[in-house]
């Protein structure tokens, strides 16, 4: 028991959101260098960029506590729906960032739809925060881990991190169970509808072959 409860203790900080975010982004960008055959300097130019895109998420909170002078421990003690928001606005200017980025030199279509679902993902997470307490470590450990198995099956014993990360949450009574299935929810539906909308277009023909078959 004592044992469980130690695991259970750690569990969140081992799979915390920025890890779950950033790993999961990782995966995608080897997934989707590996489909292209590019040369090995194109994998790490592409790590180089997301490293330097999360720093930007962390802005926001620097900022805060910059400008407030409110305590780092204290703030972040329980939960809190500024620090809820200000992580999610950090990850909206990261995601954003990718997106543009991988966009702008034309480096495929996986990580700017999983930015697209981070930047969907957010927006209820930060609107219902003031009011409820939706877990964020829940959405943050599904998101990553049922995209990535979306796109690849291979990918499936990652959902075994969302999947004690809902009890974990409930555990140390962080949230209660309709929070934590709430956040599972919000991550699910929108991931996957995200997703399938993203697939269903790319595999539309476009305008120009359309004209030409009329």
């Amino acid at each position: 028991m004592r044992l469980l409860t130690r695991v259970m203790t750690y569990y969140p900080y081992v799979f915390h959101p920025i890890t779950m975010i950033g790993g999961g982004t990782l995966l995608l960008i080897r997934q989707e260098w590996a489909r292209q055959d590019a040369a090995r300097s194109a994998l790490w130019r592409r790590v180089g960029v997301i490293f330097r895109a999360g720093l930007l998420a962390l802005v926001p909170t620097v900022g805060y506590f910059a400008v407030t002078g409110a305590s780092v421990v204290e703030s972040t003690m329980g939960n809190s729906w500024v620090m809820d928001a200000l992580v999610g606005v950090g990850f909206a200017i990261a995601g954003g960032t990718t997106w543009y980025l991988w966009r702008r030199f034309a480096w495929g279509e996986l990580v700017p739809g999983a930015m697209v679902v981070l930047l969907a993902v957010t927006v209820p997470y930060v609107a219902l925060s003031p009011f409820w307490n939706v877990s964020g470590h829940v959405i943050s450990a599904l998101l990553p881990a049922l995209y990535l198995t979306l796109v690849d099956r291979t990918y499936w014993p990652l959902l075994s991190v969302p999947a004690v990360m809902v009890p974990n949450r409930v555990f140390p009574e962080a949230h209660t169970w309709p929070q934590v299935i709430g956040g599972a929810l919000i991550a699910a539906a929108v991931t996957t509808g995200f997703y399938w909308r993203q697939n269903d277009a790319s595999l539309r023909p476009h305008p120009e072959v359309t004209s030409l078959l009329d």
